[in-house]
C-alpha cells in the first residue's frame, strides 16, 4: 500500500537521502547563519527572519526551493518538530506530480501509538475529510511566508501539536 501510513514512506532511499544531505548541509547553514540553532520552537523566529530577510516575495524563494539554504531550512523547521513533539519524517518512495508529499519530505506524528479508540476517531474524520492530524510540508510552509500575510509565523505551525 502507498500511503503516508505504510512503511516505505518511513524508510526509503529518497528520505533517507535527503535527510542525511540536509543533517550533512547543517553545519555550512549554520556559518552562514550565526546565532544558536538549538532545535527549539523558540529558533522557529529567528528561522522566520533569516527566510524573510533572504527573499522579497514568494517567486524569489520558490525559485530557491532546491538550493542548500532553502532545503536545510525546510529541514530544520522539520526537525524542530520532530525533536519536540516526537513527529516523524515521511516520503512518498517515488515521486508524484505536483508539490505536496509526492515530491517533497514532510512531517506528521506517528499513528501506531496511537490506540484503538483514538484510530477509529481518526478514521471518521478522514472520512469526512476533516482530519486535524497534525501533517507539515516545511518547504510549503516556508514559501507560504510570503504568501498568508504579515500574521503568518512559522512558529504557527507548531499550534496543531496542541502547543
Amino acid at each position: 500500500m502507498d500511503t503516508i501510513d505504510s512503511p516505505e514512506w518511513s524508510d526509503n532511499p529518497r528520505l533517507n537521502g535527503w535527510l542525511a544531505r540536509q543533517r550533512e548541509a547543517f553545519a555550512a547553514w549554520q556559518r552562514e547563519s550565526p546565532g544558536e540553532w538549538d532545535f527549539s520552537p523558540a529558533s522557529l523566529d529567528r528561522l522566520e527572519e533569516l527566510v524573510r530577510g533572504r527573499f522579497s516575495s514568494y517567486e524569489a524563494a520558490d525559485a530557491a526551493g532546491d538550493d542548500p539554504f532553502m532545503t536545510v531550512s525546510a529541514w530544520y523547521l522539520g526537525e524542530v518538530q520532530v525533536r519536540a513533539f516526537g513527529a516523524v519524517w515521511k516520503c512518498a518512495p517515488v515521486p508524484g506530480p505536483g508539490r505536496y508529499a509526492k515530491t517533497r519530505p514532510l512531517v506528521t506524528l506517528p499513528k501506531e501509538h496511537l490506540d484503538e479508540e483514538e484510530l477509529d476517531r481518526l478514521r471518521e474524520a478522514e472520512e469526512l475529510y476533516e482530519s486535524e492530524w497534525p501533517l507539515c510540508n516545511p518547504a510549503d510552509e516556508l514559501l507560504a511566508l510570503f504568501l498568508r500575510g504579515p500574521d503568518n509565523h512559522l512558529r504557527n505551525v507548531l499550534a496543531q501539536y496542541g502547543s
